[in-house]
């Protein structure tokens, strides 16, 4: 398959555009990432001027941008010509393959799922992100954080679709853990319990894993809470190496009808480098569809 487009929500960073444009060329010169900068076109062919890559990226007009402290869903209703929206409509019409955003994660959940749509037997898109806890394998966390109360009935989903981002990532018969704070079955909150239950019948399932296991890179997947994840997430990434860091330092939305990756706001020229590659890596593999087809094999069943 061929390697897409990638959309950049050019205006989203805290250092943005400067950073965001920088990691495109950088990307673009180093990796072959074919990218598509989405923003205020004379801001961006000011900085693609001084890089002298005006001739390597192309730029879509997109005047309006999301600030980090405006309600994701009033600010884009307000603004449907935002740089998250436009990039993510980028994907829909078929002009790129994913869409990576160093914005407002909220602006960014709510411009895929506007532009993208849910796919069928979601109920909410999750944040999956690679971990940075073993040298030997990726391990995928999700929910990372996108929402924080939710029913035991979205597990299924999460390992399911947690368990094909593996397969993209390298993954052989992906493994699949629910982080608990034991690894007995009867382990854990009312929450806890009861998914144990609805994915004890899931294949892969490895049962209950503790932090220090995934640490360990005992499972491939670990699924849990988008407030847990979090704060898991958090911790993991304050011990790790800066190099770890580095390496994964983007997420992934699943459940959408697209390849949507999120970067940390403070993300640097390298990191948004980084997070290119893995949207290209992701489009390429087919993943959104990938998981919708396994998503209505098992609704058939």
């Amino acid at each position: 398959m061929t390697t897409p487009r990638v959309a950049l929500d050019a205006m989203g960073g805290d250092d943005a555009p400067a950073a965001t444009v920088a990691g495109a060329v950088q990307a673009a010169r180093e990796h072959g990432v074919a990218v598509t900068l989405v923003g205020r076109r004379d801001e961006l062919q000011q900085h693609l001027a001084a890089a002298g890559a005006e001739d390597v990226i192309e730029i879509v007009d997109a005047p309006d941008v999301v600030e980090m402290d405006e309600d994701p869903v009033a600010a884009l209703r307000a603004k449907p010509r935002a740089s998250v929206r436009v990039a993510c409509q980028l994907v829909a019409d078929g002009a790129a393959g994913a869409v990576v955003s160093a914005g407002s994660t909220g602006a960014t959940l709510t411009a895929a799922l506007l532009g993208l749509g849910r796919l069928p037997g979601i109920r909410r898109p999750v944040v999956a992100a690679v971990l940075p806890v073993s040298d030997r394998r990726d391990v995928v966390l999700l929910d990372a954080g996108g929402t924080s109360d939710v029913y035991p009935d979205v597990f299924g989903g999460y390992a399911l679709m947690g368990a094909a981002y593996a397969e993209v990532l390298g993954a052989t018969s992906p493994t699949v853990g629910l982080l608990n704070i034991g690894v007995e079955p009867g382990k854990g909150n009312a929450l806890a319990k009861s998914a144990f239950a609805l994915l004890d019948q899931t294949a892969g399932f490895a049962g209950n894993v503790e932090p220090g296991d995934v640490l360990c890179g005992a499972v491939d997947v670990v699924v849990t809470d988008g407030f847990t994840g979090n704060i898991f997430l958090k911790t993991v990434e304050a011990l790790a190496t800066l190099e770890q860091r580095e390496a994964n330092a983007s997420a992934l939305v699943l459940g959408v009808g697209g390849a949507v990756l999120v970067a940390h706001g403070s993300a640097a020229a390298p990191d948004v480098a980084r997070a290119l590659r893995r949207a290209a890596q992701v489009g390429r593999a087919g993943l959104a569809s990938m998981v919708a087809r396994r998503l209505a094999e098992k609704e058939a069943t």
